[in-house]
Formats: C-alpha cells, structure tokens, sequence
C-alpha cells in the first residue's frame, strides 16, 4: 500500500500530464498494486455475494485521468484509487460495494468505505423513495444495521413534490445519492488485513444492496420482491 499512498500523494501535490509522465513508472507499479487487491476483495466478497465473484477487474475498476464530461474541479488527474463491486459491473446500475483511497486533502474527500448507488438515474432514484414512503422504518432498520451512515453530499433541499413521509425517514427522500458511507481514513488501509476487515465490514450491508437491488429488479424486470417482513 505504501506505493499507492506515495503516489496518490505526489499526484495530488502535482496535478500535470508532465508530472504524470515523468512518474508513469509509480503509476504502473500503483495501479498494480491496486488492480490485484481489487481482484482479492472481488472473490472475498463473492463468497457471500456470488453476483460479485466472477466480477473482471474492468467490471469494477476506474482509469486515473479523469474524463471531461465527469469533471467536477479542475483537477486533470484523480488523486484516490477504489473498486466498486456490483452486479453486472460499475456501469450496471445495480447497488454495490465500493472503496476509496484517496490522498490527504483530496477534493473526493476522505478514505472511505461506501455501498450503494452513487448518482443514480433519476428511475431508480423515484422507485427507491416510492418504497420510502411506504417502507421507511425497514430501510432505517436495514441502514442502521450496517454501522453506515447516508452520504450528505449533494442532498437535495426540499422533499419531492406531492410525497409526505414521517419525519424520522425524511432524509431518506433527501437524498440525491443511494450511497451509505463509513469514513475509515487511511490508516484503514496501510492494515496488513484490510481486505478481509473491509469483506466483512461490506458483509453485514449485503442485506441493505440486496434490497435496493430488488426494488430495482421489480420495476426494470417485473420480478416482485420477497415480502419485506422477511428481509
């Protein structure tokens, strides 16, 4: 990991294809580093998930430049590595587990652990706050649960338009991003077991990815869920 930190470090600091180049090497090496340990957690976590054990490391892996489309700073380069495991891959979008290693004062923020839909399409974000309205205490029961919190990044100000919920599951409606976070820091990761910590960590949420996913499946493919006394 020490590679990785070095170099997310060193890129965070000098943001320049000049840079980039003239540390390809530590680049190379870095992203290795992290393309193996993807590939570890992905068959970690397809012990308990089989959707996520036969995952390639493209399903689930991101490039480091960023794309122009996805710019949200003017940053050329992204300071932070991660994975994000779900079903049918990073671009399916069905809910999963993600990672983040990010260099100290990254604009991503800090390292973190993270399950869920980050900017889901705004389908799915209307079919998880109809099931709000109607099941909020069983998601609260299932968030609370993974010792996750929701991710307050980009909420949204006010409630949607002709939808009321109880206070208590309000902020279930608030959000833009189907995502629960756990801020670990770095130091989470420079742990010689921080694999099979964050595989089991990921592993008390599969009961929340399992349930957003088939609020998912039942508007997409019309598979009706398990009733949700049973979940």
């Amino acid at each position: 990991m020490d590679n990785i930190l070095s170099f997310l470090e060193g890129i965070h600091l000098n943001d320049s294809k000049e840079w980039f180049f003239a540390n390809r090497r530590a680049y190379i090496e870095a992203f290795a580093t992290n393309a193996e340990n993807t590939q570890k957690l992905a068959k970690m976590i397809g012990k308990y998930d089989t959707a996520i054990g036969y995952l390639r490391l493209a399903d689930c892996s991101f490039p480091l430049p960023r794309h122009y489309k996805l710019k949200h700073s003017d940053r050329t380069y992204n300071d932070y590595f991660g994975g994000f495991f779900a079903r049918g891959g990073k671009r399916s979008g069905y809910a999963g587990y993600y990672y983040h290693i990010a260099a100290e004062g990254s604009n991503s923020g800090d390292s973190l652990l993270a399950v869920g839909i980050f900017n889901p399409s705004r389908e799915v974000l209307e079919w998880f706050r109809e099931d709000a309205v109607k099941n909020g205490s069983t998601i609260n029961e299932l968030i609370r649960a993974t010792g996750f919190q929701l991710l307050e990044r980009d909420r949204f100000q006010r409630l949607p338009k002709g939808m009321n919920i109880e206070e208590e599951y309000r902020d279930l409606l608030l959000q833009r991003h189907i995502m629960l976070v756990k801020r670990v820091g770095t130091k989470w990761f420079l742990n010689d077991n921080w694999l099979e910590r964050t595989a089991r960590t990921f592993k008390r949420c599969k009961p929340f990815i399992d349930y957003v996913n088939a609020i998912i499946d039942e508007h997409k493919l019309g598979i009706k869920r398990v009733n949700d006394d049973n979940l």
